[in-house]
Protein backbone atom coordinates (compact mmCIF):
# COMPACT_ATOMS: atom_id res chain seq x y z
CA UNK A 1 0.00 0.00 0.00
CA UNK A 2 1.92 3.18 -0.76
CA UNK A 3 1.57 5.95 1.44
CA UNK A 4 1.40 9.43 0.79
CA UNK A 5 3.45 12.34 2.48
CA UNK A 6 1.95 15.59 3.72
CA UNK A 7 3.57 18.68 3.06
CA UNK A 8 6.49 20.59 4.62
CA UNK A 9 5.32 22.28 7.65
CA UNK A 10 5.62 25.91 7.15
CA UNK A 11 8.80 27.41 9.03
CA UNK A 12 9.34 28.41 12.90
CA UNK A 13 9.81 32.23 11.64
CA UNK A 14 7.13 35.11 11.84
CA UNK A 15 5.83 35.75 8.39
CA UNK A 16 6.75 39.27 8.09
CA UNK A 17 4.77 41.85 5.43
CA UNK A 18 5.49 45.01 3.88
CA UNK A 19 3.03 47.20 3.92
CA UNK A 20 3.61 49.62 0.65
CA UNK A 21 2.28 53.06 1.52
CA UNK A 22 2.32 56.46 -1.16
CA UNK A 23 5.50 58.62 -0.65
CA UNK A 24 4.34 62.17 -1.62
CA UNK A 25 7.27 64.56 -2.34
CA UNK A 26 6.33 67.94 -0.35
CA UNK A 27 8.02 70.50 -2.23
CA UNK A 28 9.43 73.82 -0.64
CA UNK A 29 8.14 76.91 -1.11
CA UNK A 30 10.20 80.14 -1.45
CA UNK A 31 9.06 83.75 -1.59
CA UNK A 32 11.59 84.09 -5.39
CA UNK A 33 9.98 87.40 -5.66
CA UNK A 34 10.56 89.06 -2.59
CA UNK A 35 14.19 87.59 -2.35
CA UNK A 36 14.80 88.33 -5.49
CA UNK A 37 13.61 92.27 -5.11
CA UNK A 38 15.75 92.14 -2.08
CA UNK A 39 19.07 90.99 -4.04
CA UNK A 40 18.90 93.97 -6.62
CA UNK A 41 18.14 96.63 -3.84
CA UNK A 42 21.03 95.20 -1.86
CA UNK A 43 23.01 95.06 -4.59
CA UNK A 44 22.18 98.76 -6.05
CA UNK A 45 23.48 100.06 -2.63
CA UNK A 46 26.55 98.00 -2.59
CA UNK A 47 27.29 99.88 -6.21
CA UNK A 48 26.17 103.08 -4.72
CA UNK A 49 28.31 102.96 -1.91
CA UNK A 50 31.56 101.67 -3.68
CA UNK A 51 30.70 104.67 -6.07
CA UNK A 52 30.89 107.26 -3.20
CA UNK A 53 33.86 105.45 -1.78
CA UNK A 54 35.66 105.96 -4.92
CA UNK A 55 35.28 109.45 -4.91
CA UNK A 56 37.37 109.98 -1.62
CA UNK A 57 35.33 111.81 0.47
CA UNK A 58 36.43 111.75 4.14
CA UNK A 59 36.37 108.89 5.94
CA UNK A 60 33.78 110.36 8.70
CA UNK A 61 31.40 111.82 6.26
CA UNK A 62 31.51 108.58 3.92
CA UNK A 63 31.01 106.48 6.95
CA UNK A 64 28.49 109.00 8.65
CA UNK A 65 26.45 108.98 5.56
CA UNK A 66 26.70 105.09 4.66
CA UNK A 67 25.53 104.11 8.25
CA UNK A 68 22.98 106.89 9.14
CA UNK A 69 22.35 108.43 5.75
CA UNK A 70 23.16 111.58 7.25
CA UNK A 71 24.91 114.18 5.23
CA UNK A 72 23.63 112.04 1.75
CA UNK A 73 25.27 113.30 -1.66
CA UNK A 74 21.90 114.70 -3.13
CA UNK A 75 23.76 114.55 -6.43
CA UNK A 76 24.85 110.88 -6.21
CA UNK A 77 21.27 109.45 -5.68
CA UNK A 78 20.33 111.50 -8.89
CA UNK A 79 22.98 110.15 -10.81
CA UNK A 80 21.39 106.78 -9.58
CA UNK A 81 18.14 107.73 -10.70
CA UNK A 82 16.48 109.14 -7.32
CA UNK A 83 13.03 110.98 -7.77
CA UNK A 84 13.20 114.37 -9.09
CA UNK A 85 9.86 116.37 -10.39
CA UNK A 86 11.59 118.49 -12.91
CA UNK A 87 13.48 115.92 -14.27
CA UNK A 88 10.89 113.17 -14.63
CA UNK A 89 8.73 115.33 -16.05
CA UNK A 90 11.71 116.22 -18.67
CA UNK A 91 11.41 113.02 -19.67
CA UNK A 92 14.02 111.01 -17.43
CA UNK A 93 11.43 107.93 -17.11
CA UNK A 94 13.73 105.54 -15.37
CA UNK A 95 13.67 108.07 -11.85
CA UNK A 96 9.71 106.75 -11.84
CA UNK A 97 11.11 102.75 -11.14
CA UNK A 98 15.01 103.55 -9.58
CA UNK A 99 13.75 105.27 -6.23
CA UNK A 100 11.97 101.99 -4.96
CA UNK A 101 15.60 100.41 -5.11
CA UNK A 102 17.19 103.14 -3.72
CA UNK A 103 18.14 104.27 -0.12
CA UNK A 104 19.82 107.17 2.22
CA UNK A 105 21.82 104.85 4.28
CA UNK A 106 22.04 101.22 5.62
CA UNK A 107 19.68 102.12 8.48
CA UNK A 108 17.07 102.92 6.10
CA UNK A 109 17.93 100.04 4.09
CA UNK A 110 17.74 97.77 7.09
CA UNK A 111 14.51 99.07 8.41
CA UNK A 112 12.90 98.39 4.37
CA UNK A 113 14.44 95.56 3.69
CA UNK A 114 13.07 93.89 7.09
CA UNK A 115 9.58 95.56 6.14
CA UNK A 116 9.62 93.81 2.98
CA UNK A 117 10.88 90.77 3.87
CA UNK A 118 7.90 90.25 6.10
CA UNK A 119 5.15 91.50 4.18
CA UNK A 120 6.47 90.60 0.58
CA UNK A 121 6.54 87.20 1.60
CA UNK A 122 3.19 87.09 3.17
CA UNK A 123 1.34 88.85 -0.05
CA UNK A 124 3.47 86.90 -2.40
CA UNK A 125 2.04 83.31 -0.68
CA UNK A 126 -1.09 84.67 -1.85
CA UNK A 127 -0.91 86.14 -5.60
CA UNK A 128 2.28 83.92 -6.54
CA UNK A 129 5.67 86.09 -6.92
CA UNK A 130 4.59 87.10 -10.93
CA UNK A 131 1.50 89.16 -9.46
CA UNK A 132 3.72 90.21 -6.96
CA UNK A 133 6.34 92.04 -8.61
CA UNK A 134 3.68 93.79 -10.71
CA UNK A 135 2.22 95.25 -7.52
CA UNK A 136 4.91 95.91 -6.13
CA UNK A 137 7.00 98.04 -9.21
CA UNK A 138 3.67 99.39 -9.73
CA UNK A 139 3.06 101.04 -6.61
CA UNK A 140 6.73 101.97 -6.31
CA UNK A 141 5.55 104.04 -9.41
CA UNK A 142 2.33 105.43 -8.12
CA UNK A 143 4.43 106.53 -5.03
CA UNK A 144 6.73 108.23 -6.99
CA UNK A 145 3.87 109.81 -9.13
CA UNK A 146 2.47 111.36 -6.13
CA UNK A 147 5.52 112.51 -4.24
CA UNK A 148 6.71 114.42 -7.67
CA UNK A 149 3.80 116.29 -8.13
CA UNK A 150 3.41 117.68 -4.38
CA UNK A 151 7.03 117.94 -3.65
CA UNK A 152 10.22 119.28 -4.81
CA UNK A 153 12.65 117.61 -2.84
CA UNK A 154 14.97 114.60 -4.19
CA UNK A 155 13.28 111.71 -2.72
CA UNK A 156 14.66 107.46 -2.43
CA UNK A 157 13.38 104.42 -0.98
CA UNK A 158 11.41 101.59 -1.06
CA UNK A 159 8.86 102.40 1.82
CA UNK A 160 6.53 104.13 -0.93
CA UNK A 161 6.10 100.48 -2.83
CA UNK A 162 6.09 98.64 0.65
CA UNK A 163 3.51 100.89 1.65
CA UNK A 164 1.62 99.28 -1.41
CA UNK A 165 2.20 95.70 -0.35
CA UNK A 166 -0.17 97.05 3.04
CA UNK A 167 -2.38 98.42 0.68
CA UNK A 168 -2.83 95.47 -1.30
CA UNK A 169 -3.65 93.12 1.75
CA UNK A 170 -5.79 95.97 3.19
CA UNK A 171 -7.96 95.62 0.40
CA UNK A 172 -7.36 91.83 -0.31
CA UNK A 173 -8.59 90.73 3.49
CA UNK A 174 -11.98 91.98 1.95
CA UNK A 175 -12.42 91.40 -1.61
CA UNK A 176 -10.51 88.14 -2.13
CA UNK A 177 -10.88 86.26 1.85
CA UNK A 178 -11.24 83.00 0.61
CA UNK A 179 -7.77 83.26 -1.17
CA UNK A 180 -5.63 84.41 1.70
CA UNK A 181 -3.86 80.83 3.03
CA UNK A 182 -5.79 80.28 6.26
CA UNK A 183 -2.80 81.09 8.90
CA UNK A 184 -2.03 84.48 7.63
CA UNK A 185 -5.93 85.71 7.07
CA UNK A 186 -4.75 87.93 10.20
CA UNK A 187 -2.57 89.90 8.42
CA UNK A 188 -4.82 90.54 5.71
CA UNK A 189 -7.95 93.06 5.91
CA UNK A 190 -7.93 94.85 9.57
CA UNK A 191 -4.87 93.28 10.74
CA UNK A 192 -2.63 95.57 9.03
CA UNK A 193 -4.62 98.62 9.44
CA UNK A 194 -2.68 99.31 12.68
CA UNK A 195 0.41 99.08 10.69
CA UNK A 196 -0.48 101.40 8.03
CA UNK A 197 -1.86 104.43 10.39
CA UNK A 198 1.22 103.94 12.62
CA UNK A 199 3.53 104.56 10.46
CA UNK A 200 1.58 107.13 8.53
CA UNK A 201 0.99 109.05 11.75
CA UNK A 202 4.53 108.22 12.80
CA UNK A 203 5.85 109.83 9.08
CA UNK A 204 3.82 113.24 9.49
CA UNK A 205 5.14 113.58 13.32
CA UNK A 206 8.82 112.93 12.81
CA UNK A 207 8.54 115.37 9.54
CA UNK A 208 10.35 117.95 11.29
CA UNK A 209 13.41 115.95 12.02
CA UNK A 210 13.92 113.76 8.99
CA UNK A 211 12.90 114.35 5.64
CA UNK A 212 10.16 111.63 5.51
CA UNK A 213 8.69 111.42 2.01
CA UNK A 214 4.85 111.22 3.24
CA UNK A 215 3.21 111.52 0.24
CA UNK A 216 5.68 109.02 -1.54
CA UNK A 217 4.02 106.85 1.01
CA UNK A 218 0.83 108.17 0.88
CA UNK A 219 1.16 107.16 -2.98
CA UNK A 220 2.00 103.72 -2.94
CA UNK A 221 -0.57 103.37 -0.49
CA UNK A 222 -3.13 104.10 -2.79
CA UNK A 223 -1.98 102.44 -5.43
CA UNK A 224 -1.78 99.16 -3.66
CA UNK A 225 -5.30 99.81 -2.62
CA UNK A 226 -6.73 100.59 -6.21
CA UNK A 227 -4.18 97.49 -7.91
CA UNK A 228 -6.17 94.77 -5.19
CA UNK A 229 -9.58 95.43 -6.94
CA UNK A 230 -8.30 95.16 -10.76
CA UNK A 231 -5.56 92.12 -9.75
CA UNK A 232 -6.80 89.12 -8.30
CA UNK A 233 -4.95 86.27 -7.30
CA UNK A 234 -4.08 83.64 -9.68
CA UNK A 235 -6.07 80.77 -8.69
CA UNK A 236 -2.64 78.06 -8.91
CA UNK A 237 -1.80 79.75 -5.95
CA UNK A 238 -4.86 78.93 -3.72
CA UNK A 239 -4.71 75.12 -5.32
CA UNK A 240 -0.81 75.02 -4.38
CA UNK A 241 -1.07 75.71 -0.90
CA UNK A 242 -4.23 73.52 -0.73
CA UNK A 243 -2.50 70.40 -2.21
CA UNK A 244 1.53 71.32 -2.92
CA UNK A 245 1.50 68.57 -5.63
CA UNK A 246 -0.96 70.89 -7.85
CA UNK A 247 1.19 71.74 -11.07
CA UNK A 248 2.05 75.80 -10.81
CA UNK A 249 2.65 77.28 -14.17
CA UNK A 250 4.68 80.06 -15.36
CA UNK A 251 3.64 83.08 -14.72
CA UNK A 252 3.97 85.09 -17.73
CA UNK A 253 3.01 88.64 -15.37
CA UNK A 254 6.71 88.62 -14.25
CA UNK A 255 7.89 89.52 -17.46
CA UNK A 256 6.03 93.40 -16.80
CA UNK A 257 8.23 94.25 -14.03
CA UNK A 258 11.19 92.48 -15.28
CA UNK A 259 11.06 94.67 -18.48
CA UNK A 260 10.66 98.01 -16.55
CA UNK A 261 13.43 97.31 -14.01
CA UNK A 262 15.77 95.88 -16.16
CA UNK A 263 15.16 99.30 -18.38
CA UNK A 264 15.65 101.36 -15.50
CA UNK A 265 18.59 100.09 -14.51
CA UNK A 266 20.19 100.38 -18.27
CA UNK A 267 19.07 103.55 -18.60
CA UNK A 268 20.19 104.49 -15.23
CA UNK A 269 23.61 103.32 -16.11
CA UNK A 270 23.86 105.15 -19.67
CA UNK A 271 22.52 108.48 -17.42
CA UNK A 272 25.52 107.92 -15.09
CA UNK A 273 27.98 107.86 -17.55
CA UNK A 274 26.96 111.16 -19.31
CA UNK A 275 26.30 112.68 -16.08
CA UNK A 276 29.94 112.06 -15.24
CA UNK A 277 30.81 113.32 -18.53
CA UNK A 278 29.00 116.41 -18.57
CA UNK A 279 30.33 117.28 -14.86
CA UNK A 280 34.11 116.57 -15.52
CA UNK A 281 33.51 119.14 -18.36
CA UNK A 282 31.79 121.90 -17.20
CA UNK A 283 34.35 121.00 -13.89
CA UNK A 284 37.37 122.10 -16.47
CA UNK A 285 35.31 125.35 -17.80
CA UNK A 286 35.09 126.73 -13.95
CA UNK A 287 38.83 126.56 -13.93
CA UNK A 288 39.40 128.15 -17.26
CA UNK A 289 36.70 130.39 -16.55
CA UNK A 290 38.06 131.50 -13.32
CA UNK A 291 42.08 131.68 -14.90
CA UNK A 292 40.02 134.52 -17.71
CA UNK A 293 40.27 131.57 -20.62
CA UNK A 294 36.59 132.55 -21.58
CA UNK A 295 36.74 131.20 -24.97
CA UNK A 296 38.09 127.35 -23.81
CA UNK A 297 35.61 127.40 -20.88
CA UNK A 298 32.63 128.26 -23.62
CA UNK A 299 33.71 125.82 -26.07
CA UNK A 300 33.58 123.37 -23.25
CA UNK A 301 30.43 124.58 -22.12
CA UNK A 302 28.99 124.19 -25.64
CA UNK A 303 30.48 120.82 -25.74
CA UNK A 304 28.59 119.86 -22.22
CA UNK A 305 25.51 121.24 -24.01
CA UNK A 306 25.48 118.89 -27.03
CA UNK A 307 26.12 115.94 -24.78
CA UNK A 308 23.11 116.20 -22.55
CA UNK A 309 20.63 118.35 -24.77
CA UNK A 310 18.51 118.62 -21.38
CA UNK A 311 20.67 118.82 -18.59
CA UNK A 312 20.45 122.92 -17.67
CA UNK A 313 23.85 122.82 -15.75
CA UNK A 314 25.99 123.87 -18.81
CA UNK A 315 23.17 126.82 -19.84
CA UNK A 316 23.43 127.33 -15.71
CA UNK A 317 27.69 127.56 -16.58
CA UNK A 318 27.19 129.67 -20.00
CA UNK A 319 24.92 131.83 -18.01
CA UNK A 320 27.68 132.47 -15.65
CA UNK A 321 29.72 132.98 -18.33
CA UNK A 322 28.09 135.53 -19.98
CA UNK A 323 27.82 137.57 -16.68
CA UNK A 324 31.46 137.92 -16.52
CA UNK A 325 31.82 139.06 -19.99
CA UNK A 326 29.14 141.37 -19.84
CA UNK A 327 27.26 139.88 -22.35
CA UNK A 328 24.23 140.29 -20.00
CA UNK A 329 20.78 139.33 -22.59
CA UNK A 330 22.33 136.12 -23.57
CA UNK A 331 23.24 135.48 -19.66
CA UNK A 332 19.61 136.23 -19.28
CA UNK A 333 18.68 133.68 -22.09
CA UNK A 334 20.76 131.24 -20.91
CA UNK A 335 19.17 131.61 -17.71
CA UNK A 336 15.88 131.37 -18.83
CA UNK A 337 16.61 128.61 -20.82
CA UNK A 338 18.29 126.48 -17.72
CA UNK A 339 15.23 127.24 -16.22
CA UNK A 340 12.50 125.94 -18.00
CA UNK A 341 14.45 122.47 -18.19
CA UNK A 342 14.84 122.92 -13.97
CA UNK A 343 12.24 125.71 -12.76
CA UNK A 344 14.22 125.15 -9.26
CA UNK A 345 17.38 125.50 -10.55
CA UNK A 346 19.17 127.95 -8.06
CA UNK A 347 22.30 128.48 -10.71
CA UNK A 348 20.13 130.04 -13.09
CA UNK A 349 18.58 132.49 -11.08
CA UNK A 350 21.70 133.89 -9.28
CA UNK A 351 22.88 134.26 -12.41
CA UNK A 352 19.57 136.20 -13.21
CA UNK A 353 20.34 138.57 -10.07
CA UNK A 354 23.72 138.88 -11.11
CA UNK A 355 22.44 140.16 -14.79
CA UNK A 356 19.34 142.41 -13.56
CA UNK A 357 21.27 144.14 -10.69
CA UNK A 358 24.15 145.03 -13.69
CA UNK A 359 21.43 146.16 -15.39
CA UNK A 360 19.98 148.33 -12.51
CA UNK A 361 16.54 146.48 -12.97
CA UNK A 362 16.41 146.35 -8.79
CA UNK A 363 12.37 145.21 -9.03
CA UNK A 364 13.64 142.07 -10.78
CA UNK A 365 17.05 141.57 -7.97
CA UNK A 366 14.55 141.85 -5.13
CA UNK A 367 11.71 139.37 -6.68
CA UNK A 368 14.32 136.39 -7.47
CA UNK A 369 15.81 137.04 -4.06
CA UNK A 370 12.81 136.42 -2.35
CA UNK A 371 12.03 133.28 -4.41
CA UNK A 372 15.03 132.05 -3.14
CA UNK A 373 15.01 132.72 0.27
CA UNK A 374 11.03 131.17 0.03
CA UNK A 375 12.37 127.98 -1.71
CA UNK A 376 15.61 127.71 0.56
CA UNK A 377 15.62 124.18 2.31
CA UNK A 378 16.44 124.68 6.14
CA UNK A 379 19.72 123.32 6.90
CA UNK A 380 23.32 124.76 6.82
CA UNK A 381 24.20 123.21 3.94
CA UNK A 382 21.37 124.70 1.72
CA UNK A 383 22.82 128.10 2.69
CA UNK A 384 26.22 127.30 2.22
CA UNK A 385 25.23 126.00 -1.50
CA UNK A 386 23.39 129.09 -2.30
CA UNK A 387 26.41 131.24 -0.84
CA UNK A 388 29.09 129.67 -3.18
CA UNK A 389 26.37 130.52 -6.17
CA UNK A 390 26.56 134.26 -5.46
CA UNK A 391 30.33 134.06 -4.34
CA UNK A 392 30.92 132.93 -7.74
CA UNK A 393 28.88 135.98 -9.30
CA UNK A 394 30.64 137.92 -7.17
CA UNK A 395 27.62 139.40 -5.23
CA UNK A 396 29.40 139.15 -2.22
CA UNK A 397 27.11 140.92 0.02
CA UNK A 398 24.88 138.41 -0.48
CA UNK A 399 27.61 135.20 -0.37
CA UNK A 400 28.40 136.61 3.47
CA UNK A 401 25.07 136.41 4.67
CA UNK A 402 24.59 133.05 3.73
CA UNK A 403 27.82 131.85 5.25
CA UNK A 404 27.50 133.54 8.65
CA UNK A 405 23.74 132.15 8.20
CA UNK A 406 25.77 128.46 8.17
CA UNK A 407 27.40 128.99 10.59
CA UNK A 408 25.26 130.24 13.00
CA UNK A 409 22.97 126.87 12.11
CA UNK A 410 26.51 124.77 12.19
CA UNK A 411 29.21 126.39 13.80
CA UNK A 412 31.58 123.48 13.63
CA UNK A 413 31.31 123.99 9.90
CA UNK A 414 34.63 122.96 8.26
CA UNK A 415 32.74 123.72 4.62
CA UNK A 416 31.24 126.64 5.78
CA UNK A 417 34.77 128.42 7.23
CA UNK A 418 36.98 127.31 4.46
CA UNK A 419 34.60 129.01 1.73
CA UNK A 420 34.42 132.23 3.94
CA UNK A 421 37.79 132.26 4.14
CA UNK A 422 38.37 132.06 0.99
CA UNK A 423 35.71 134.82 0.03
CA UNK A 424 37.60 137.03 2.46
CA UNK A 425 40.91 136.28 0.95
CA UNK A 426 40.03 136.75 -2.21
CA UNK A 427 37.34 138.99 -3.25
CA UNK A 428 37.89 141.05 -6.43
CA UNK A 429 36.12 143.92 -3.73
CA UNK A 430 38.53 145.01 -1.94
CA UNK A 431 35.46 146.91 0.04
CA UNK A 432 34.90 142.85 1.09
CA UNK A 433 38.42 141.30 1.85
CA UNK A 434 39.73 140.72 5.69
CA UNK A 435 42.67 138.96 5.35
CA UNK A 436 42.68 138.57 9.17
CA UNK A 437 39.12 137.20 9.69
CA UNK A 438 39.84 135.34 6.48
CA UNK A 439 43.15 133.69 8.28
CA UNK A 440 40.67 132.98 11.62
CA UNK A 441 38.54 131.03 9.22
CA UNK A 442 40.80 129.17 7.23
CA UNK A 443 42.75 128.26 10.45
CA UNK A 444 39.15 127.33 12.01
CA UNK A 445 38.48 124.88 9.01
CA UNK A 446 41.74 123.05 9.23
CA UNK A 447 41.70 121.93 12.89
CA UNK A 448 38.18 120.66 12.09
CA UNK A 449 39.03 118.61 9.39
CA UNK A 450 42.30 117.44 11.35
CA UNK A 451 44.66 118.48 8.47
CA UNK A 452 43.20 116.24 6.51
CA UNK A 453 41.74 117.54 3.44
CA UNK A 454 44.15 119.28 1.00
CA UNK A 455 41.51 122.23 -0.42
CA UNK A 456 41.20 123.87 3.14
CA UNK A 457 44.89 123.37 3.67
CA UNK A 458 45.30 125.43 0.49
CA UNK A 459 42.30 127.98 1.53
CA UNK A 460 44.75 128.43 4.47
CA UNK A 461 47.74 128.75 2.75
CA UNK A 462 46.13 131.74 0.51
CA UNK A 463 44.96 133.55 3.87
CA UNK A 464 48.80 133.60 4.86
CA UNK A 465 49.60 134.67 1.14
CA UNK A 466 46.56 137.86 1.49
CA UNK A 467 48.31 138.12 5.14
CA UNK A 468 51.53 139.15 3.10
CA UNK A 469 53.05 135.60 4.89
CA UNK A 470 54.84 134.34 2.12
CA UNK A 471 56.76 132.46 3.54
CA UNK A 472 54.81 130.87 6.21
CA UNK A 473 52.20 130.33 3.01
CA UNK A 474 54.68 128.30 1.06
CA UNK A 475 54.86 125.84 3.88
CA UNK A 476 51.72 125.48 4.25
CA UNK A 477 50.95 125.08 0.49
CA UNK A 478 53.35 122.25 0.40
CA UNK A 479 51.04 120.06 2.97
CA UNK A 480 48.23 120.29 0.83
CA UNK A 481 50.81 118.95 -1.65
CA UNK A 482 51.21 116.03 -0.08
CA UNK A 483 48.11 115.44 0.22
CA UNK A 484 47.48 116.02 -3.27
CA UNK A 485 50.87 115.84 -5.06
CA UNK A 486 49.14 115.77 -8.68
CA UNK A 487 47.17 118.72 -8.35
CA UNK A 488 48.10 121.76 -10.65
CA UNK A 489 46.01 124.30 -8.96
CA UNK A 490 47.63 123.91 -6.19
CA UNK A 491 51.29 123.86 -7.98
CA UNK A 492 50.40 126.84 -9.31
CA UNK A 493 49.39 128.42 -6.10
CA UNK A 494 52.96 127.36 -4.76
CA UNK A 495 54.30 129.17 -7.68
CA UNK A 496 52.79 132.53 -6.69
CA UNK A 497 53.75 131.82 -2.98
CA UNK A 498 57.69 131.01 -3.51
CA UNK A 499 57.70 134.15 -6.08
CA UNK A 500 56.44 136.75 -3.49
CA UNK A 501 58.31 135.65 -0.98
CA UNK A 502 61.62 135.64 -2.96
CA UNK A 503 60.66 138.76 -3.95
CA UNK A 504 60.20 139.74 -0.19
CA UNK A 505 63.73 138.39 0.30
CA UNK A 506 64.79 140.30 -2.13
Amino acid sequence: MNERRSPDPMPDSPIRFQVLTPHFEVRTWRPVGTETILLVTFLVFLVMTLTDFLSHPSLKDFLLRTFTGVSADPELLIQFGASYGPYIRRGEYFRLVMPMFLHVGMLHLLINGYALYILGRILERMYGYGRFALIYVICGMGSVLLSMSLTKSVAAGASGAIFGISGTMLMAGFLHRDEVPPHWRRAFGRGILPFILLNLVLGFTIKSFLPIDNWGHVGGLLTGILLAVVIPPPRSEREEWLDPEAPRPWQYSVLIPVVLVVAALVWTGKYYQTFGRVTRLLEQGEKLQEQHETERAAALYEQSRRLAPLDERPHEELSSLYVDEGRLSDAITEANVALRLNPDSTGAEVSLVAAYKRLGDVAHVKAILKELEDALTPGAESQIALAGLFARQKLYAEALRHYEAALELKPGSAGAHNDLAWLLATADDPAFRNPAQALEHARRAVELSNWKTPAEIDTLAEALYASHDYQQAVEIEAKALELSPDDREYRDHMDRYRKAASATKL
